[in-house]
């Protein structure tokens, strides 16, 4: 599907959205090492300063949710950059612990409300199911290539010996938040309005009612979310999943490669770069076989390419500071993006799919709570466990974790409706 099916206003928040995503890449992958090793906080609270990021969302991402679905995703997300960009920046004036808790907390800020309120806009603004897979597809692809661009950049910038190169790279990242700042301020405001919500309640003053059913379902709140059987169901699986899957990367993987693995920042620049190239290549193939495929079977696709990478990671633990280590380490996040190429095409559409156009904030509000409660389990357990000299161990739980989730998978796929599952009845009508 070519990229001028998009909405060209989406086209240019994505393009934003590319660039500011270049600037998160030149820190993203090396904030345990920059703790730990350059400002010499130890490992174990350096896990806990990274999971209590997560721990803003619980009770910010619902508030965030909220007040999209009461004064817009476009608002919100303003908001949202200018608070994120403010506490990239203000993480590069750590220097201890105490100095680290108040730059933690409003970077912290900024990560909670991001995921939930940017879905939520992309959901307004491609809430025809005919180009919601390839939206998120789309803005996952360009936000790895942005990554994958920044962690290579990063990885020849910085170094533990020179505090320096990394408080450069992360005043970077803060300014380039004022991409997506400037695109939101210029674009116009159509652009981010529910079409599907808006012929609802065309529909619902022509027959003289006196609310249409996403204001219904509004007035509810979260009541409404939490009262979703079936999106209950997705939570669960999704926040086994994640357990397992990107809640991991930062500091179990990173933490395993460099400290069991003995894997410079090099080698992990290098793998986050491998892992962009491969969604970025890859990614229109998983486009073609997510949309010929269950959404269940998918999900259970990634689960398994997830709990791959985890055995490809724990064999490099097994022959430490080795080429041969070096080259397992790349591999394994090449294996995890297999994962990842499945999953960007079936998450956010299937929530946009489920949420009433009323609750769409919400809805991804809750399902970054999925994210949230991973990056507060498994950072810590990560920290710890590699702390303590278990990280074949901790990558033993991963892989578990994905045999659960993919459990979760099919518990869930047994509620969906044929269309909802994209099965191939409902594709044979389309």
């Amino acid at each position: 599907m070519p990229a001028s099916r998009l909405p060209g206003t989406l086209r240019v928040l994505l393009a934003a959205s590319f660039v500011s995503s270049i600037g998160s890449g030149l820190t993203l992958p090396f904030l345990v090492i920059y703790l730990h090793q350059v400002r010499h906080i130890p490992l174990g609270i350096s896990g806990l300063l990274i999971g209590g990021v997560a721990v803003l969302a619980l009770p910010v991402s619902p508030v965030a949710g909220a007040l999209v679905d009461r004064v817009g995703a476009r608002a919100v997300v303003l908001v949202t950059m200018i608070v994120q960009g403010l506490g990239v920046a203000g993480v590069a004036t750590v220097h201890s612990t105490l100095t680290a808790l108040p730059a933690m907390f409003v970077f912290g800020l900024g990560q909670a409300a991001a995921w939930p309120t940017w879905n939520a806009l992309l959901g307004v603004m491609v809430d025809d199911d005919k180009v919601s897979r390839l939206a998120f597809a789309r803005n996952f692809q360009l936000l790895n290539l942005g990554l994958g661009i920044g962690a290579i950049v990063g990885g020849l910038v910085v170094h533990v010996r020179e505090p320096g190169t990394f408080v450069a790279v992360y005043l970077a990242d803060g300014a380039s938040n004022l991409i997506i700042v400037a695109a939101l301020a210029l674009l116009p405001r159509s652009a981010f309005r529910s079409m599907r919500h808006a012929d609802a309640q065309a529909v619902a003053n022509e027959e003289g009612a006196e609310a249409c059913p996403g204001d219904q379902a509004r007035r509810r709140g979260y009541k409404a979310v939490l009262g979703d059987a079936l999106f209950r169901r997705y939570l669960v699986a999704v926040t086994i999943l994640m357990i397992a899957g990107y809640a991991a990367l930062n500091t179990g993987f990173v933490a395993f490669a460099t400290s069991v693995a003995k894997a410079g920042p090099g080698t992990i620049a290098a793998s986050f770069a491998a892992n962009t190239a491969f969604i970025v290549l890859a990614q229109p193939l998983g486009l073609r076989i997510v949309s010929r495929t269950r959404r269940t079977t998918a999900l259970k696709m990634v689960a398994a390419a997830f709990a791959a990478c985890w055995v490809v990671l724990a064999s490099a633990g097994l022959m430490p500071g080795t080429d041969a280590a070096r080259a397992l380490v790349i591999a394994s996040l090449v294996v995890f993006a297999a994962g990842e190429v499945l999953l960007s095409p079936v998450s956010g559409p299937l929530v946009n799919d489920l949420a009433p156009p009323g609750l769409r904030g919400r809805y991804f509000a809750a399902s970054a709570m999925c994210i949230t409660v991973a990056n507060i389990v498994s950072p810590a357990i990560s920290g710890a466990a590699i702390g303590a000299g278990f990280g074949i161990l901790l990558l033993c739980f991963f892989v578990a974790c994905c045999g659960a989730a993919a459990l979760g998978a099919e518990w869930l796929g047994r509620a969906l409706t044929p269309a909802q599952d994209n099965a191939p009845e409902s594709r044979s009508q389309v």
